[in-house]
């Protein structure tokens, strides 16, 4: 009777609404990245780095990655750092009804720390993620500025001089989506509204969106020259919420329209390779 009762409670806050799950499938992508890593004074370092992301399915999706900050390593096994990221994204836009660029501005900070033997690598990095976005956005569907925080493990083999293998695992947690109470009319009439009594309730919706395995090899051809070469496999996980700002009585009473809520998952497979000189 206690199992069938928690089971309960655990569907109540999922009652109210129709969500629907649609799967995209498979699809495949690449990488290339461009790193600099440039030692300011001893423990100090500054990044900088240009990624390139294409991904290819039904739709083609480009990004563009500039990337500068700081890192310092506090301990011989801690580090801590920040950078800043401007990013190109071309996506369909279903107002436009086509392809457009639009621009975000990121800051990452991150702790990253390491433990060695003499022939393994291990690592384990958290990195706190705020991203803008000044483009024309509807805050009734997602944040303008979103908070994420990614966790990362990752082990590379260091018995081989010039070829060192790894591998990574990491999870992301978006940490403040949208969030809303409602009442789901299966027999709405058409043009009318599908919720009742629906309510935004802030920017506190908390879930892991992002799955990622990675296997590669880094190939190093001296000290401050080296290549990584990767694959990728992303399993994602996100929420799509359609919400009107105007047009209706609801609208003027409840200040939105509640169309629906669904999630889109699907897997994509890249491969990566990366180029890093230190100096």
């Amino acid at each position: 009777m206690k199992k069938i009762l928690l089971t309960l409670l655990a569907l109540v806050p999922f009652s109210a609404f129709a969500q629907a799950t649609y799967d995209n499938g498979l699809s495949f992508g690449a990488r290339a990245t461009v790193e600099a890593d440039a030692k300011l004074m001893s423990g100090l370092h500054l990044l900088a780095h240009e990624e390139y992301r294409y991904y290819s399915n039904t739709d083609d999706v480009m990004r563009f990655y500039t990337g500068i900050g700081l890192e310092y390593k506090v301990l011989p096994f801690l580090k801590v750092g920040a950078e800043y990221e401007w990013i190109k994204r071309f996506k369909y836009d279903d107002e436009a009804l086509a392809n457009v660029w639009s621009t975000r501005h990121r800051g990452n900070f991150f702790v990253t720390g390491t433990w060695k033997t003499p022939w393994w690598q291990f690592g384990v990095k958290e990195t706190l993620r705020l991203t803008n976005r000044p483009d024309d956005l509807n805050t009734l569907q997602a944040p303008r500025n979103a908070l994420a925080l990614k966790s990362k493990v990752s082990v590379k083999y260091r018995g081989w001089e010039k070829v060192v293998p790894f591998a990574a695992f990491e999870l992301r947690n978006t940490l403040n989506d949208v969030s809303y109470s409602g009442t789901y009319n299966a027999s709405a009439e058409k043009n009318k509204d599908i919720y009742t009594n629906e309510e935004f309730l802030g920017y506190k919706h908390a879930y892991i969106n992002r799955y990622r395995l990675q296997l590669g090899v880094t190939v190093k051809f001296s000290k401050r020259h080296e290549l990584d070469f990767y694959l990728l496999g992303d399993h994602y996980r996100d929420k799509k919420v359609d919400t009107n700002r105007e047009g209706s009585d609801s609208y003027v009473k409840n200040g939105l329209v509640l169309k629906s809520i669904d999630w889109y998952t699907g897997n994509m497979i890249s491969a990566g390779v990366g180029y890093k000189w230190s100096f």
